[in-house]
């Protein structure tokens, strides 16, 4: 039996590509000499993917984008600063009391709205470097809709998540044509909405949106989709703790057929009640578990991570898929972290996921 794996997405950048970016968003610098940059950078993260055994899956490490979120604008740098700050004009996420992140406005010259960039763009360039089964990001439909902050003249906050729908179908079409073997859609927003709104009904409306987006995609389309959420990265803090008993069940009962969702950064002592969790709502569905944690600094053992997937197989009933919980580094400014870190802990994570292999055969 062989355990299905996936990457999440983001890896650091290097600081060339950090201070590239740094001077790009300050216009000291031109965007053929970002290209540069990004295309170098690419083949890095890719000749690193190469070296690993059982790693069934490659990504650009989304080194591409600003940030995950954004990159869909032709500016998508998204705003750090102080916690809850009082001037903010765009949506804010805080950061455990540590910082914040501000989302750009939709503003009346950018509509109606659509795309600048698309999940795809790079995929060509990692395809030069590698002929390796390979995983795309595209951002979910309610982080999109995050951007309407105010009302526009002649243009509806319904007609705007109509544009959204469409272009969100359009992203991850572009994808599969350019041959991505999975399209991962990020939704870390899931665990934010209860967050901002514990009723609940926030997080219903995302979910709609999802399953517009999943209305117009083909059968084969949807196969190739996995929906992530997690509770955040970000200078190795995150934007909330857990509420993955009211999360997990919503999403699982969308009209998504693969998820990706967290368990090691939730802690030890979680993990059984996570688990029973997930299978009250699995129903067929498929899963990827994180298996290693974005938030701990320490590189965990594949033995550790082989004994946590033989524990979600034994709860779950069937054996989940292995990845990590998140992304390692989502914003192009984020320091804290290093690739070789990240790569270590996609090494473990390979590692641990063959090292189950054989003990669930024996």
């Amino acid at each position: 039996m062989e355990i299905r794996q996936t990457p999440v997405g983001s890896l650091p950048r290097s600081k060339q590509l950090q201070d590239a970016y740094a001077a790009f968003n300050k216009e000291e610098l031109g965007r053929g000499e970002l290209d540069q940059v990004i295309e170098s950078e690419i083949k890095d993260v890719v000749s690193e993917y190469e070296k690993i055994e059982n790693n069934p899956l490659i990504t650009t490490g989304e080194v591409e984008k600003p940030n995950f979120l954004t990159y869909f604008l032709d500016n998508g740098f998204i705003k750090l600063g102080d916690p809850s700050p009082e001037d903010a004009e765009g949506f804010v996420i805080d950061f455990e009391g540590h910082h914040s992140r501000e989302i750009a406005v939709l503003q009346k010259e950018q509509t109606p709205f659509s795309y600048a960039h698309y999940g795809d763009e790079w995929i060509s360039t990692l395809k030069k470097f590698s002929n390796k089964p390979f995983k795309a990001t595209v951002i979910a439909p309610s982080a999109v809709s995050l951007i309407y902050q105010k009302d526009l003249p002649d243009y509806s906050k319904e007609k705007f998540i109509s544009d959204v729908i469409n272009e969100c179908v359009k992203d991850i079409k572009k994808c599969i044509n350019a041959g991505a073997a999975e399209v991962g859609m990020d939704m870390t927003e899931a665990t934010y909405a209860l967050k901002v709104d514990p009723t609940g009904a926030v997080l219903r409306e995302m979910v709609d949106l999802i399953n517009r987006v999943a209305d117009q995609l083909t059968e084969n389309e949807l196969n190739l989709i996995t929906l992530h959420t997690c509770f955040g990265a970000d200078n190795f803090t995150n934007h909330n703790y857990s509420n993955y008993q009211d999360v997990y069940p919503a999403l699982l009962q969308s009209k998504i057929r693969n998820f990706h969702l967290p368990l090691a950064s939730l802690g030890e002592g979680n993990f059984e009640n996570v688990l029973e969790c997930i299978r009250e709502y699995i129903d067929g569905k498929f899963v990827y578990l994180g298996f290693v944690s974005h938030l701990a600094k320490d590189i965990e053992t594949p033995k550790r991570i082989a004994e946590r997937i033989i524990l979600a197989s034994d709860i779950l009933g069937v054996t989940p898929g292995v990845s990590e919980c998140c992304g390692y580094s989502p914003f192009c400014n984020d320091l804290t972290t290093t690739r070789e870190w990240a790569f270590d802990k996609i090494r473990a994570r390979a590692e641990g996921a063959k090292l189950a292999e054989q003990q669930l055969k024996a």
